[in-house]
Protein backbone atom coordinates (compact mmCIF):
# COMPACT_ATOMS: atom_id res chain seq x y z
CA UNK A 1 0.00 0.00 0.00
CA UNK A 2 1.15 3.89 -0.63
CA UNK A 3 1.15 6.34 1.67
CA UNK A 4 -2.63 6.61 3.56
CA UNK A 5 -3.99 9.77 3.85
CA UNK A 6 -7.07 11.01 5.60
CA UNK A 7 -9.74 13.07 2.88
CA UNK A 8 -13.45 13.26 3.71
CA UNK A 9 -13.74 11.04 5.93
CA UNK A 10 -12.16 8.35 4.87
CA UNK A 11 -8.54 6.89 5.27
CA UNK A 12 -7.25 5.83 1.52
CA UNK A 13 -3.92 5.23 -0.32
CA UNK A 14 -2.32 8.68 -1.42
CA UNK A 15 -2.61 7.80 -5.25
CA UNK A 16 -6.37 7.21 -4.67
CA UNK A 17 -7.01 10.63 -3.47
CA UNK A 18 -9.04 12.83 -5.77
CA UNK A 19 -10.52 16.78 -5.22
CA UNK A 20 -12.63 18.43 -7.68
CA UNK A 21 -10.90 20.85 -9.69
CA UNK A 22 -13.48 22.99 -9.08
CA UNK A 23 -12.43 22.94 -5.57
CA UNK A 24 -12.53 26.64 -4.04
CA UNK A 25 -8.94 25.61 -2.92
CA UNK A 26 -7.43 25.11 -6.07
CA UNK A 27 -9.36 28.03 -7.74
CA UNK A 28 -8.88 30.79 -5.09
CA UNK A 29 -6.66 29.83 -2.49
CA UNK A 30 -9.80 29.33 -0.32
CA UNK A 31 -8.68 27.45 2.34
CA UNK A 32 -6.37 26.95 5.41
CA UNK A 33 -3.68 24.86 6.18
CA UNK A 34 -1.54 23.64 9.63
CA UNK A 35 1.89 21.92 9.55
CA UNK A 36 2.95 19.96 12.92
CA UNK A 37 5.63 17.21 14.10
CA UNK A 38 5.24 14.23 16.42
CA UNK A 39 7.58 12.69 18.51
CA UNK A 40 7.87 9.34 19.30
CA UNK A 41 4.30 8.83 17.72
CA UNK A 42 2.99 12.11 19.60
CA UNK A 43 2.19 15.08 17.91
CA UNK A 44 2.68 17.97 19.60
CA UNK A 45 0.83 20.54 20.91
CA UNK A 46 -1.70 19.14 18.39
CA UNK A 47 -4.34 21.39 20.79
CA UNK A 48 -3.06 24.36 19.96
CA UNK A 49 -2.81 23.62 16.17
CA UNK A 50 -6.12 22.51 15.92
CA UNK A 51 -7.56 25.60 17.86
CA UNK A 52 -5.75 28.06 15.43
CA UNK A 53 -7.13 25.97 12.11
CA UNK A 54 -10.55 26.23 13.73
CA UNK A 55 -10.42 29.87 14.69
CA UNK A 56 -9.14 31.00 11.10
CA UNK A 57 -12.19 28.29 10.03
CA UNK A 58 -14.29 30.33 11.71
CA UNK A 59 -13.30 34.10 10.38
CA UNK A 60 -13.07 32.82 7.51
CA UNK A 61 -16.73 31.41 7.77
CA UNK A 62 -15.13 27.79 6.43
CA UNK A 63 -17.28 24.59 8.04
CA UNK A 64 -15.17 22.13 9.70
CA UNK A 65 -16.90 19.84 11.69
CA UNK A 66 -13.99 17.53 12.95
CA UNK A 67 -13.35 17.76 16.82
CA UNK A 68 -10.10 17.54 18.46
CA UNK A 69 -10.61 14.08 19.60
CA UNK A 70 -10.97 12.82 16.03
CA UNK A 71 -8.12 14.67 14.54
CA UNK A 72 -6.34 12.93 17.36
CA UNK A 73 -7.62 9.42 16.06
CA UNK A 74 -6.97 10.15 12.71
CA UNK A 75 -3.36 11.27 13.04
CA UNK A 76 -2.89 7.90 15.40
CA UNK A 77 -4.32 5.83 12.74
CA UNK A 78 -2.12 7.51 10.02
CA UNK A 79 0.82 6.92 11.71
CA UNK A 80 0.24 3.16 12.80
CA UNK A 81 -0.57 2.62 8.72
CA UNK A 82 2.22 4.18 7.65
CA UNK A 83 4.86 3.09 10.54
CA UNK A 84 6.06 6.49 11.24
CA UNK A 85 7.58 7.26 14.49
CA UNK A 86 8.79 11.07 14.17
CA UNK A 87 6.76 12.59 11.46
CA UNK A 88 5.58 15.70 9.91
CA UNK A 89 1.53 16.55 9.42
CA UNK A 90 -0.16 18.31 7.08
CA UNK A 91 -3.42 19.29 8.04
CA UNK A 92 -5.16 21.29 5.04
CA UNK A 93 -8.83 22.60 4.89
CA UNK A 94 -10.81 24.10 1.96
CA UNK A 95 -13.87 25.52 1.42
CA UNK A 96 -14.78 22.63 -0.94
CA UNK A 97 -16.72 22.62 -4.42
CA UNK A 98 -19.12 25.53 -5.08
CA UNK A 99 -20.20 27.34 -7.81
CA UNK A 100 -17.81 29.72 -9.45
CA UNK A 101 -17.65 33.64 -7.94
CA UNK A 102 -16.10 35.16 -4.98
CA UNK A 103 -18.86 34.49 -2.67
CA UNK A 104 -20.47 30.91 -2.55
CA UNK A 105 -24.45 31.17 -3.12
CA UNK A 106 -25.20 28.39 -0.87
CA UNK A 107 -23.26 26.23 1.86
CA UNK A 108 -20.87 23.52 0.63
CA UNK A 109 -18.76 20.45 1.91
CA UNK A 110 -15.17 21.54 3.12
CA UNK A 111 -12.40 19.09 1.50
CA UNK A 112 -10.28 18.24 4.56
CA UNK A 113 -6.94 16.43 4.19
CA UNK A 114 -4.58 15.18 6.62
CA UNK A 115 -1.27 13.39 5.39
CA UNK A 116 1.57 12.73 6.88
CA UNK A 117 5.26 11.52 5.63
CA UNK A 118 8.57 10.95 7.27
CA UNK A 119 10.07 13.94 8.92
CA UNK A 120 13.68 15.59 7.45
CA UNK A 121 14.91 16.86 10.38
CA UNK A 122 17.42 20.21 9.87
CA UNK A 123 20.93 19.47 9.61
CA UNK A 124 22.28 19.49 13.28
CA UNK A 125 25.73 22.06 12.12
CA UNK A 126 22.65 24.25 11.77
CA UNK A 127 22.11 24.37 15.26
CA UNK A 128 25.57 25.11 15.99
CA UNK A 129 26.32 27.11 13.50
CA UNK A 130 23.02 29.03 12.73
CA UNK A 131 21.52 30.25 10.19
CA UNK A 132 21.70 33.24 8.02
CA UNK A 133 19.07 36.08 7.55
CA UNK A 134 18.01 38.55 5.03
CA UNK A 135 16.05 40.99 5.17
CA UNK A 136 13.18 40.77 2.11
CA UNK A 137 12.49 43.53 -0.47
CA UNK A 138 8.86 42.77 0.03
CA UNK A 139 7.19 44.46 3.03
CA UNK A 140 4.25 43.39 4.99
CA UNK A 141 0.77 45.42 4.93
CA UNK A 142 -0.22 46.75 8.79
CA UNK A 143 -3.97 46.22 8.41
CA UNK A 144 -4.33 43.27 6.08
CA UNK A 145 -5.67 40.19 8.09
CA UNK A 146 -4.82 37.36 5.99
CA UNK A 147 -1.29 37.46 7.99
CA UNK A 148 -2.75 36.42 11.23
CA UNK A 149 -3.81 33.07 9.57
CA UNK A 150 -2.27 30.19 7.29
CA UNK A 151 -4.08 30.21 4.00
CA UNK A 152 -3.95 28.27 1.23
CA UNK A 153 -2.55 31.31 -0.72
CA UNK A 154 1.09 30.93 0.41
CA UNK A 155 2.51 32.94 -2.95
CA UNK A 156 4.23 35.99 -0.50
CA UNK A 157 5.89 33.71 1.59
CA UNK A 158 7.02 31.43 -1.34
CA UNK A 159 8.60 34.97 -3.35
CA UNK A 160 9.90 35.81 -0.22
CA UNK A 161 11.51 32.14 0.91
CA UNK A 162 13.06 32.46 -2.81
CA UNK A 163 14.30 35.78 -2.40
CA UNK A 164 16.31 34.62 0.25
CA UNK A 165 17.38 31.17 -1.16
CA UNK A 166 18.37 33.61 -4.29
CA UNK A 167 20.62 36.00 -2.37
CA UNK A 168 22.34 32.24 -0.20
CA UNK A 169 20.37 33.02 2.78
CA UNK A 170 18.53 30.36 4.99
CA UNK A 171 15.26 32.45 5.65
CA UNK A 172 14.12 36.29 5.23
CA UNK A 173 12.74 38.44 7.38
CA UNK A 174 9.77 40.84 6.89
CA UNK A 175 9.51 44.31 8.07
CA UNK A 176 6.01 45.93 7.46
CA UNK A 177 5.71 49.40 5.62
CA UNK A 178 5.87 51.29 8.94
CA UNK A 179 9.29 49.55 9.03
CA UNK A 180 9.15 47.80 11.78
CA UNK A 181 10.18 43.65 12.16
CA UNK A 182 7.29 41.46 11.57
CA UNK A 183 8.27 37.94 11.19
CA UNK A 184 10.10 35.67 8.51
CA UNK A 185 8.79 33.86 5.89
CA UNK A 186 7.98 30.66 7.69
CA UNK A 187 8.83 31.21 10.91
CA UNK A 188 9.02 33.79 14.25
CA UNK A 189 12.15 36.02 15.19
CA UNK A 190 13.36 36.44 19.04
CA UNK A 191 16.00 38.83 20.01
CA UNK A 192 17.85 38.64 22.88
CA UNK A 193 19.31 41.83 24.18
CA UNK A 194 20.92 41.21 27.89
CA UNK A 195 19.02 38.85 29.75
CA UNK A 196 15.64 40.21 28.28
CA UNK A 197 13.96 38.53 25.28
CA UNK A 198 12.18 40.92 22.62
CA UNK A 199 9.55 39.21 19.78
CA UNK A 200 7.49 41.35 17.83
CA UNK A 201 3.89 41.94 19.51
CA UNK A 202 0.66 40.33 17.55
CA UNK A 203 0.25 44.05 16.67
CA UNK A 204 2.96 43.65 13.91
CA UNK A 205 0.24 41.83 12.22
CA UNK A 206 1.97 38.78 12.37
CA UNK A 207 1.08 34.86 12.51
CA UNK A 208 0.44 33.71 15.82
CA UNK A 209 2.92 31.29 16.32
CA UNK A 210 2.23 27.78 18.24
CA UNK A 211 6.17 27.17 18.81
CA UNK A 212 6.61 31.27 19.41
CA UNK A 213 3.50 30.47 22.44
CA UNK A 214 5.48 27.90 24.02
CA UNK A 215 8.85 29.93 23.86
CA UNK A 216 7.21 32.93 25.64
CA UNK A 217 6.00 29.89 28.14
CA UNK A 218 9.58 28.76 28.81
CA UNK A 219 10.84 31.97 29.14
CA UNK A 220 8.22 32.60 32.04
CA UNK A 221 9.34 29.40 33.76
CA UNK A 222 12.75 29.97 33.52
CA UNK A 223 12.63 34.19 34.89
CA UNK A 224 13.67 34.90 31.63
CA UNK A 225 12.18 38.87 31.11
CA UNK A 226 9.87 39.07 27.65
CA UNK A 227 8.96 41.55 25.59
CA UNK A 228 6.19 41.76 23.13
CA UNK A 229 6.76 45.06 21.08
CA UNK A 230 7.20 46.79 17.85
CA UNK A 231 10.87 47.27 17.03
CA UNK A 232 12.94 48.14 13.80
CA UNK A 233 16.11 46.59 12.31
CA UNK A 234 18.22 48.28 14.67
CA UNK A 235 17.17 46.10 17.26
CA UNK A 236 17.94 42.93 15.70
CA UNK A 237 21.87 44.13 14.17
CA UNK A 238 22.11 45.14 17.55
CA UNK A 239 20.70 42.23 19.16
CA UNK A 240 23.32 40.05 21.73
CA UNK A 241 21.59 36.74 19.90
CA UNK A 242 18.50 36.40 17.57
CA UNK A 243 17.08 32.97 17.05
CA UNK A 244 13.92 31.70 14.98
CA UNK A 245 11.12 29.05 15.26
CA UNK A 246 8.32 26.94 14.13
CA UNK A 247 7.38 23.86 14.71
CA UNK A 248 9.88 22.09 11.94
CA UNK A 249 12.41 24.11 12.98
CA UNK A 250 11.82 24.06 16.93
CA UNK A 251 14.61 26.75 17.96
CA UNK A 252 17.12 27.67 15.31
CA UNK A 253 19.89 30.21 16.25
CA UNK A 254 20.74 33.04 13.72
CA UNK A 255 24.30 33.88 12.86
CA UNK A 256 24.35 36.37 10.36
CA UNK A 257 21.90 39.45 9.47
CA UNK A 258 22.18 40.71 5.94
CA UNK A 259 25.92 39.60 5.88
CA UNK A 260 26.60 40.82 9.34
CA UNK A 261 27.21 38.76 12.09
CA UNK A 262 25.33 38.48 15.31
CA UNK A 263 26.45 38.39 18.71
CA UNK A 264 29.77 36.26 19.78
CA UNK A 265 28.62 33.15 20.69
CA UNK A 266 26.54 30.96 18.46
CA UNK A 267 24.52 29.69 19.40
CA UNK A 268 24.46 32.27 22.42
CA UNK A 269 23.89 30.92 26.10
CA UNK A 270 20.13 32.03 26.00
CA UNK A 271 19.65 30.35 22.91
CA UNK A 272 21.14 27.50 23.83
CA UNK A 273 19.11 27.47 27.47
CA UNK A 274 15.76 27.59 25.58
CA UNK A 275 16.98 24.85 22.96
CA UNK A 276 17.56 22.51 25.38
CA UNK A 277 14.54 23.04 27.19
CA UNK A 278 12.12 22.41 24.18
CA UNK A 279 14.11 19.62 23.52
CA UNK A 280 13.49 18.48 27.15
CA UNK A 281 9.85 18.63 26.83
CA UNK A 282 9.39 17.31 23.12
CA UNK A 283 11.24 14.29 23.66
Amino acid sequence: MSNAIFLNDKIIEETKGHISTLDRGFLYGDGLFETLRTYNKKPFRIDDHITRLSNSAQYFTIPFPYTSQQIRHIIEQLLTTNNLTDAYVRMTLSRGFAAQGIIPAEVVNPTFVIHTKPLAPYPASLYEDGMSLITSDIRRSTTCPLSHHKTLNFLANYLIKKEAIERKAHEALILNTDNYVTECAVSNIFIVQGNTIITPSLNANILPGVTRKVVLKLCKENDICTLEKLFGMETVLGADEVFITNSLLEIMPISKMNGQSIGKLIPGPITKLLHDRYRKITR
